[in-house]
């Protein structure tokens, strides 16, 4: 509620500062007395132009208000000139007095109507748009047509006026609607999991207390491969103490080393046979293996217990001065690199199977929508049969992980299927909801929308398919439709206020 408050607001203050380069209240007033003000809204491949003007006498001087936008990011055109040739006279423009607005003067000399072309050019762009003006002969013919305007007024009242700089300052859109393809689109969920292989298991290689390497290791914690997590150490345990084993292995190695080494000289003396060599040699060698296998995972305080990959802890099943047997699970490692998306596809979708190619999801954490494309993921598997006491075939995705992922998520997934050709859609972000129907603001002018009553078909989770409703080559806001829909509000307070 507050929002809205304060979004009409901002609509209002920009109205009043409308007048492009700081036009006096006496300019405003003058205005406001020589009647309506045409308007022509044109575009080009790249460029809108916005063009406001009184009402144009002959000989005398009147200034066209030029506003240029670029249609990819709908923003001002920041520099450039702005050249009107109309009836073999052409005119340039300075530069911008505010950033996208141009000020054209103009002095017409012939009466009648006339094709007036408006060429917007820059150092990197020069795109052109006709129009037909009207000339009157003088200022007596202005009121001629009040009448008529008054009547065109009335017929405008349900347009919602939007402001060219406030638009500009927004995050706004508007976007011309044209036929092509669409998909067939399933809607589900599904859950975002790990890739098998991506998780590994760490376990107690030997029976006897747990210690922490870290103290602050938990859920969560990101670890390094061969970081030492724990160590098991059984120097109070009476039976199978495996310190004391490690000190008998050591002993034993020693002893049977040395008698290797004295039989070796023996033997190339010949004093010894070669099977007495030979079984000092076999000793020594079972020591060696037995001592190094102990010595490579225990240290002074115990059995060392290493990270086996990089990556995060995703489960941590074991606390600090806790029992474990050999074998026992102490902590799952995820390296969250590769994740795979899981969706339930009902079984009344079965025929639609082989189509299905790819798919957009939305993760239960997020408003985003992400493609399998944009996550550098490919279908990985779709099941053909159904698993006791389930009623969904599974579709399987895998999925690259950047960080945007989060493993164990549950997600709205759109299962995209076979192709339709020539038909209309919208962003999601176009559309709005109201007492169970659907609407979109439609473009009429360069500050002018209207709302409209669309019917929608399939949504894919970026853009929804539009059944009726709209026409192809209308204009729609597809960002900032919550900035319109305030200024709806107050059309009346803006228009009152807007001067030329």
């Amino acid at each position: 509620m507050y929002k809205i408050v304060i979004i009409t607001l901002l609509v209002m203050a920009a109205s009043c500062n409308h007048i492009p380069g700081g036009g006096s209240d006496q300019e405003a007033e003058m205005h406001e007395d020589e009647g309506i003000v045409s308007k022509h809204t044109l575009f080009t491949d790249h460029l809108e132009f916005y063009i406001e003007h009184e009402p144009l006498e002959v000989n005398e001087k009147a200034e066209f208000l030029v506003y240029i936008t670029e249609l990819a990011t709908y923003k001002p055109c920041p520099s450039g000139n702005v050249t009107i040739l109309m009836d073999g006279v052409s005119v340039t423009s300075g530069e911008p007095s505010d950033p996208g607005i141009f000020i054209v003067p103009f002095v017409p000399r012939k009466e009648g109507s006339f094709q007036a072309e408006f060429t917007y050019h820059s150092d990197t762009l020069q795109e052109s748009a006709p129009t037909t003006v009207e000339v009157l002969p003088s200022h007596e013919d202005l009121h001629e047509g009040e009448s008529e305007e008054h009547d065109h007024s009335e017929a405008s009242s349900e347009e919602i006026e939007f402001l060219k700089n406030q638009a500009w300052k927004s995050d706004f859109m508007v976007r011309e609607v044209r036929p092509g393809p669409f998909h067939a689109v399933i809607p589900t969920s599904g859950e975002i999991m790990a890739m098998p292989g991506e998780k590994k298991n760490i376990t107690a290689g030997s029976h006897g207390i747990i210690r922490f390497a870290d103290p602050l290791l938990v859920p969560g914690s990101t670890v390094k491969k061969g970081q030492l997590l724990f160590t098991i150490t059984s120097e109070s345990m009476v039976d199978d103490n495996l310190m004391l084993r490690y000190s008998e292995a050591k002993n034993r190695l020693q002893k049977s080393r040395s008698e290797y080494n004295r039989h070796l000289a023996l033997f190339e003396q010949e004093t010894i046979s070669e099977r007495q060599f030979l079984a000092s040699r076999a000793t020594y060698t079972e020591d060696s293996l037995r001592y190094s296998n102990l010595a490579s995972n225990i240290s002074e305080d115990g059995v060392r217990i290493v990270a086996s990959v990089s990556g995060t802890i995703h489960e941590l099943n074991v606390s600090d001065g806790e029992y474990a047997e050999p074998g026992r699970i102490l902590a799952i490692l995820s390296t969250n690199r590769a994740l795979m998306l899981r969706a339930d596809l009902p079984q009344q979708y079965y025929s639609f199977l082989n189509e299905i190619r790819t798919a957009h999801f939305r993760p239960a954490y997020t408003n985003r929508v992400f493609t399998i494309e944009e996550t550098g993921g490919s279908l990985l598997a779709a099941g053909v049969s159904v698993a006791e006491n389930n009623h969904y075939l599974p579709v399987i995705f895998k999925l690259e992980n950047n960080g945007d992922m989060l493993e164990g998520a549950f997600a709205e997934v759109f299962l995209i299927a076979g192709m339709r050709e020539n038909l209309l859609s919208v962003p999601v972000t176009a559309l709005a909801e109201e007492q169970g129907g659907y609407y979109v603001y439609v473009q009429v002018d360069g500050e002018s929308y209207k709302k409209r009553l669309v019917s929608i078909g399939s949504n894919d989770g970026l853009f929804v398919e539009i059944t009726s409703g709209l026409e192809s080559g209308e204009r729609v806001v597809t960002e900032g439709i919550m900035l319109v829909k305030a200024a709806s509000m107050s059309t009346g307070a803006i228009q009152a206020e807007h001067h030329h």
